[in-house]
This record gives structure tokens, sequence and C-alpha cells, in this order.
């Protein structure tokens, strides 16, 4: 009403016969005064708020707790926890890949495809590839992958055939371990991937290398100073691990297999370990449980003696699981398979103990989700003669050795 003192009001919701008035009239609407807050017994407390005792718990305990919650838990759902709780479940998840069949190489390449160099070359730190098979495809795929992680420090291949290829020359692993050192073209998987002969076709990869291990003797004879010649120079190599069978084709190569040791002994003062594993002359169909290691063949013989005048050679005695079976496939570059279940990651002196066994590793699985793989088989070794060493628990300290 004219003369009156003016007033906004807010928009009626329902009509109000109150509101109506008060519009009308123009008096104000009772405002609701603010009551004083009244304490709760048993809610609020004058002490103050206790810190959480996981903030004093040490780094290595916490990260293992973190492991425990991805064993039951999907990484997905921990990764959504924080911005930096999921940065910490990359960095565990993508430690450590291991591949070990097609489908999961085909995964991961999509997985390198959809993330930035950064990423991998800061998170991918051992890869693993265990597959049992191979395709045409599956060789560009994995060299696509070693390229793109290059921060790699530890790689293991059945083959040494992919270092030859230049795309993967600026990755540069510390630690490299090989299956076997032979394939169906001299150093290649696959007749299709043959180029023309070059003398250290992995030296670019090889520069940083301080550890090379082959684990199992090959189906082609490579001599020691051959293999070596593979991989360049190698001017910070420090461990050496070779592999070799007893008694191979009545000792041919024996005399020429221990000079080499020899001379490797002599030319590389900066080696502070050289290991030569020795396996039976074959792979038997099964290998009882009462099977010995000769101890007393030339080769032997003269690598025992050779280990008395310089120290920095250990002699191994290497043995397979005692229910073994043959590989269907003729053309895989494995050897005979345990033929049971439990053996998830691989067979013999390749992946027994290849340095993971008492740790929790990734794999990747069929599909997105990232699946802890349980320790690696302990096999069972043969009877050992007291001249050798026992190679059953020396590839755990591996790494541990000093530099």
């Amino acid at each position: 009403m004219y003369g009156q003192r003016s007033q906004t009001l807010p928009q009626p919701m329902f009509n109000s016969p109150m509101i109506q008035r008060a519009q009308t009239h123009g008096y104000s609407l009772p405002k609701k005064s603010r009551g004083r807050a009244v304490p709760v017994r048993g809610v609020m407390s004058s002490a103050p708020a206790r810190a959480s005792p996981l903030r004093d718990i040490p780094t290595e305990i916490g990260l293992e707790i973190v492991e425990l919650a991805l064993l039951s838990t999907p990484s997905t759902i921990l990764a959504l926890v924080s911005k930096k709780f999921n940065a910490l479940v990359c960095k565990m998840i993508y430690k450590t890949v291991i591949l070990d069949r097609l489908s999961r190489i085909t995964l991961f390449h999509r997985t390198v495809l959809s993330k930035s160099l950064e990423f991998l070359g800061t998170h991918v730190l051992t890869l693993a590839v265990t597959s049992r098979s191979y395709t045409t495809e599956a060789r560009i795929q994995l060299e696509q992958i070693v390229a793109a992680c290059t921060g790699l420090r530890t790689l293991a291949i059945p083959r040494p055939g992919i270092l030859a290829s230049g795309v993967i020359s600026r990755t540069r692993p510390i630690e490299l371990i090989i299956q076997k050192f032979d394939a169906m073209t001299p150093f290649e998987w696959d007749p299709l991937f043959a180029q023309e002969i070059v003398v250290s076709p992995a030296a670019r990869i090889s520069q940083n290398l301080t550890r090379l291990r082959i684990c199992e003797p090959g189906q082609v004879w490579h001599s020691p100073l051959e293999t070596l010649e593979f991989f360049g120079s190698l001017p910070g190599l420090t461990h050496l691990a070779l592999a070799r069978h007893v008694n191979p084709y009545g000792g041919l190569n024996d005399g020429a297999f221990v000079s080499e040791i020899r001379t490797l002994l002599e030319t590389r003062p900066e080696l502070k370990m050289l290991i030569v594993s020795l396996f039976p002359a074959a792979w038997p169909r099964q290998v009882p449980a009462t099977f010995s290691l000769c101890g007393h063949s030339c080769i032997c013989k003269a690598l025992i003696r050779l280990a008395d005048t310089d120290k920095r050679l250990v002699v191994l005695a290497t043995g397979w699981d005692t229910l073994l079976e043959p590989d269907k496939d003729p053309r895989s570059p494995f050897p005979p398979h345990v033929n049971h279940g439990s053996a998830r990651l691989g067979v013999v002196s390749f992946w027994e103990n290849w340095r993971m066994s008492d740790k929790r590793v990734v794999a990747f699985t069929t599909g997105w989700e990232p699946e802890i793989v349980a320790d690696a088989v302990k096999w069972t070794y043969p009877t050992v003669p007291t001249e050798l060493s026992d190679g059953s628990n020396f590839w755990g300290n591996w790494l541990t050795l000093p530099n």
C-alpha cells in the first residue's frame, strides 16, 4: 500500500493464509532465532583427535599392506581412493610385468599404446616374456613394448632375437635374462626376421648391462665368446652366467668351451663372477629322484680345476623337477614342462628362482584387471656331487651380489 514501508518477500510456494496476509498488510514474518547448540554426551569431546597409527608405520610395511590389499581387491577399486593412492597403485601394478601368453602380450601392447612414454619409462621396471608360443604379430608387439619401456632395469626373454631390432635401441636394461641362446636362424626366432649379418646386433641395448644370464644350454652350439659378441663390448659387465650340457655329443667342444671360459677370466678383470650351470647331457622324458649329475666328466673336472685357480668362477650343478614330460610342440622354444598346473611361470632353471621367486609379481590376465601371481615354484634338484656347488639356492641371491 502507498506510504507503507516496502519489503521484499519471497514468492510463496503454496497458498498459505498467513503468507497472503503478510503480503496484504505489509508486516514481516517472524524470524527463526538461532538456537544455542546443546552438547550431546558421547558425541562431542574436548580431547584432541588422535592421529592414525598408520601414519607412523615404515614405508615398506605400508607397501606390503597395499600389496596384500591388491591380492583380494580389484586394483580399479583401490585406485579410486584418491589421486595419490591411484599413483601408488599404478607404481605397484606396472613395476613388474609378466607376459606368459599371447593374449597378455596383446593386452599389454594395447596398454602401452594408451599410456604416455613418460609413464611407461618411470613405471615398468621389470618385463618378463614367458609365453610358450609366438607369432609374427606378437614379435612386432614385443618390439614396440620393449621400445616404449625405456626405464626397464630387468628384461627376461626366451630368445635373444628381439634384441637385434633397431626399434628397441633406446631401452638400456642393467640385467638381461635369456632362457636359451639359440634360434632357427642365428639369434632369431623366425626366418621371416632374418636380416643381413651384423657382428654385434644387440650392442646398443646392451650398453648398460651389468648382469647377463643365459639360463639353459641351447640346441645349437654357440661358444662363450661367440655368445658375448652378439651383445657387443659390454663395458660394464660384472656378472655373467652361461649354461652347458655335460658330455654333449661325446664331449665334443668341451675343450673349446673351457678354453674360452679361461679367456674370459683373463681378459675381463672387471668380471666379479662368472657362473657356469651344468645340465645333464639331454632332456630326459622323466628324471628319477635318484638321478645324479656325473661330476667326473672331462668338462666337470676341467672347470673345477679352473675354479680352484680363479675364485670368480662358480660351477653350478643344475637339474630338473622329477616329474617332466616332453613338450607337445617341437618348435616351441621351451624345454619339457612340468605336468602339473601349479608351475604357472615356467620350467627348469630359467624360471626357478629367477630372482623374483620370493616376491609377489604381476601378470596381465585375459581381461583388463592385473592379477597378482603367487610365488614361483621351487624345484626339486637331483643329487649334486660334493665337488660342485648346488644351484638350487644360488639364484635367489643373483641381484643381491655386490656390483
